[in-house]
């Protein structure tokens, strides 16, 4: 018993020597982390990180399958929520997720970078107890989507001159209320006819502030959370961490953020155009998804926002 202690600083030096040595802390970083590939399928897989991750600490908040063979699990904690309250929109950085991919080879885990997540939505902390969490629960055996990024080109991020920055979000309306407001969104948020479905509703703490994770399956591939992904990014571990769409309450105000902004943000290094893989597959798809948080929340917008004539590739 005397001994356990100094076993346990041994056991959490060699983890973060670990860490050092794979060029996970450093100071550029990529949207997504790799975890450890497991043998079960995805359903038994998604049961073991659930595991995982409650022992250390996180709570499950959503749980969905955007496509055939992925599940994605949204995740938060009480440090994401104290940080998300700092900051006035900091519910958007208030979960993450997981994602887990069906493959030959296993169960392929990959997750969002907390520290990407917390520069990109310009949170009050780096998230690094959160990094060093999910690295202990899910592994941490590379990163990827990205060239690496350092945190002041996060903190100031935009795609191309013209398009959106985290400061720039989409109206979608306001309410009588903050509780008039949650009410609704939440009840017309799970929509099969719609194709949309509420995935996870997590209020901030201290805050009349709600962030809603929004699976999007509609027929429209330019509405579609998984055709989104699958259009660019064509390698398992695929993006799927991306997923669910956000949607933020903040008093008796919603908004998104432009999916100009926010799938740039989380796959920055496709081209505008060209190739198999590019951001003019989904020129249409900006608009789509307004619309659809738009008929989502269905508030009192006073003034339709003008179009900026499509989507990626229009300046």
């Amino acid at each position: 018993m005397g001994n356990a202690h100094p076993i346990r600083l041994l056991l959490a030096g060699i983890f973060m020597f670990g860490l050092l040595f794979s060029g996970l802390v450093r100071a550029e970083f990529q949207p997504f982390i790799e975890g450890q590939t497991l043998a079960e399928g995805v359903d038994a897989a998604a049961e073991t990180v659930r595991g995982k991750l409650v022992a250390e600490g996180f709570d499950l908040v959503g749980d969905y399958a955007p496509t055939e063979g992925v599940r994605v699990l949204v995740v938060t904690n009480d440090t994401l929520l104290d940080t998300a309250a700092q900051s006035p929109r900091g519910g958007y950085g208030a979960v993450l997720s997981v994602a887990l991919e069906q493959t030959d080879a296993g169960t392929r885990v990959s997750y969002q970078h907390p520290q990407y997540v917390a520069h990109g939505y310009r949170l009050e902390s780096d998230n690094e107890p959160v990094f060093q969490a999910m690295a202990r629960a899910l592994g941490a055996i590379g990163y990827f989507g990205a060239e690496p990024i350092s945190s002041t080109n996060l903190r100031t991020y935009q795609y191309a001159f013209g398009l959106e920055t985290f400061e720039d979000p989409v109206d979608l309306g306001g309410f009588p209320s903050f509780d008039a407001a949650d009410r609704q969104i939440g009840a017309r948020a799970d929509d099969e006819a719609r194709g949309t479905e509420l995935v996870y509703r997590v209020r901030i703490p201290g805050r009349n502030q709600v962030v809603y994770g929004i699976g999007m399956h509609t027929d429209d591939p330019n509405a579609n959370g998984a055709a989104l992904v699958q259009a660019v990014d064509h390698d398992a571990p695929r993006g799927y961490a991306f997923l669910p769409h956000p949607v933020l309450l903040d008093g008796s105000e919603a908004e998104t953020l432009s999916l100009r902004f926010r799938m740039a943000l989380f796959f920055p290094d496709l081209p505008m155009m060209g190739g198999d893989a590019s951001f003019f597959k989904l020129r249409k798809a900006p608009d789509a998804i307004n619309q659809l948080m738009i008929e989502v929340v269905d508030g009192e917008i006073e003034q339709d926002e003008p179009s900026s004539g499509g989507g990626f590739g229009t300046f």
